[in-house]
């Protein structure tokens, strides 16, 4: 598993490598500490997983983290202080660990994820031009807001992480589902999870309401 990690406390960074290199399962391939250069090496180094740490990470940075799912396969590791866990409960990354952990325990987290990486993405478009293409293939901004939507954030929240109006945030829903062939929020996250393509429908129904 190709790990890229984020954190701002260069020992405990350094000694996290350490352990996760040494395990035999993991290879950190990227080891930074200011995120956007973390997703551009994760990128560049073809990482499937982030784990990041949130010791002096800012909001911002965290939302920058959250949003990079829609340019690359990443899975995300939070680890947080105990003191901090509530602060971090609704946040849509893939897994919490403690900083009080044991390394077994974020190895285990890890693993566990492991098996959930997917190696492509077939909903994603790689150009925002329109007219190329399938037109029931999502683009980034879409696929970023089916990924939250399949994470169970309501539209409020959604537009929190984004930065985009909660109406916007609607639209786009709307979008993705109608795309996607989905007749709810929960089917989105099915066909998400089990990486189902989308076929083009015969009919050009109007998008349910979301």
């Amino acid at each position: 598993m190709r790990v890229a990690l984020c954190c701002k406390e260069g020992l405990f960074c350094e000694a996290l490598a350490s352990l996760l290199d040494h395990h035999g399962s993991f290879q950190v391939v990227a080891n930074e500490t200011n995120p956007r250069k973390l997703v551009l090496a994760a990128k560049e180094q073809r990482a499937q997983m982030l784990v990041i740490d949130s010791f002096e990470l800012q909001p911002i940075d965290l939302q920058f983290l959250l949003g990079a799912r829609a340019f690359g396969d990443f899975v995300i590791v939070l680890i947080v202080n105990d003191v901090d866990r509530e602060s971090f409960i609704d946040i849509p990354v893939d897994k919490l660990v403690l900083r009080s952990d044991t390394a077994d325990v974020l190895f285990n987290a890890l693993a566990e994820l492991g098996g959930k990486v997917r190696l492509t993405r077939p909903y994603v478009r790689e150009t925002r031009s329109r007219g190329f293409g399938d037109p029931n293939e999502l683009t980034r901004r879409e696929y970023e807001v089916a990924q939250l939507v399949a994470k169970g954030l309501s539209n409020r929240k959604i537009s929190v992480i984004t930065g985009l109006r909660e109406q916007s945030i609607k639209n786009l829903v709307s979008v993705v589902m109608r795309k996607m062939g989905c007749d709810n929020r929960v089917q989105v996250a099915l066909r998400l999870t089990h990486g189902v393509a989308v076929q083009q429908s015969d009919s050009e129904e109007e998008a349910p309401a979301v």
